[in-house]
């Protein structure tokens, strides 16, 4: 019944949509139609048509299933595309807020720009005055230093032409020489003499060496070959060791085997030595006639 109740309000809007085309249609006849008018009616018309087709495909769904998906899918399209506008507008009212903050701030860095090249020219102008004061400072000291380096150097030349002390003798000269000849000859001595000492005593203390090594070469010979006579007779007798080491393991173990046979036989006799005591039995049979002594009397 529902559904019967639908398809006819679906077949309603249909009636009522073809109405409206009709009379926009007179309406538009009677009017001259500018460009923009063109645009919205086509609009319209495209609008209108989806409209149709959507509720013919929804009235088709009720008829055969019970169903109307068509109609639900469209009416989200329909949110989607609102929603899409309003994301639209909302980012083109942001991207203009944008356009122009950066419009305004370019035009005041132009006029930072512009007021920071005015404080450059001045700058410039300021910079190049020191340069040309400093120019004027460097000549005037370099005039000046040439000035007090000739004076510098005329005192040096009056300082310089003072009187010199003569030159030493001849004989002094040489006998300082002869005197310096000597003591190098003396020292050139001492070091040969203490090259000589070093030489002997290298040449002892190697042959010293040589006799210790030689020596300790033939200990250690005869200490290997001691270790291999040794070795050869310890392999000769390793059979017999290993049978001495058996025979005395073995030997331990038959004793210590014989001692716990006799240890237990002992045992096994006194258990039954006192039990033959105790109850008469075997040889012990005549103490059954044995009278027993009397036993004490209790304390009263």
């Amino acid at each position: 019944m529902d559904a019967l109740l639908f398809a006819l309000a679906l077949e309603v809007v249909l009636l009522q949509m073809r109405i409206l085309e009709s009379t926009t249609e007179l309406r538009l006849r009677l009017r001259l139609n500018t460009k923009g008018e063109k645009a919205q009616r086509g609009k319209l018309v495209r609008d209108r048509h989806t409209v149709k087709d959507v509720i013919r495909r929804t009235l088709v769904e009720v008829v055969e299933n019970g169903e109307w998906r068509s109609l639900q899918e469209a009416v989200q399209t329909l949110q989607e595309n609102a929603s899409y506008s309003v994301n639209v507008r909302l980012d083109h009212e942001r991207l203009r807020f944008s356009r122009s903050s950066i419009i305004n701030e370019i035009k005041t860095k132009r006029k930072q720009w512009a007021v920071d090249l005015r404080h450059a020219d001045q700058k410039i102008a300021v910079v190049r005055d020191r340069i040309k004061n400093e120019q004027q400072n460097a000549n005037a000291r370099l005039c000046y230093v040439e000035k007090w380096l000739f004076a510098r150097a005329e005192s040096l030349d009056m300082q310089l032409d003072a009187p010199r002390a003569p030159a030493p003798r001849t004989d002094h000269e040489r006998r300082v020489h002869d005197e310096l000849v000597k003591a190098y000859e003396l020292q050139i001595k001492e070091r040969e003499d203490l090259l000589e000492y070093w030489r002997l005593r290298y040449v002892d203390d190697t042959a010293k060496m040589d006799e210790r090594l030689a020596k300790k070469r033939e200990e250690l010979k005869v200490a290997l070959a001691r270790r291999q006579e040794l070795q050869k007779l310890y392999d000769l007798h390793a059979g017999e060791m290993r049978a001495w080491l058996t025979f005395k393991s073995e030997r331990a173990a038959r004793l210590a085997r014989e001692e716990r046979r006799a240890t237990a036989a002992k045992r096994l006799q006194a258990w039954w030595r006192g039990i033959m005591v105790r109850r008469a039995l075997g040889s012990f049979r005549y103490l059954k006639t044995i009278k027993k002594s009397p036993s004490k009397s209790k304390k009263k």
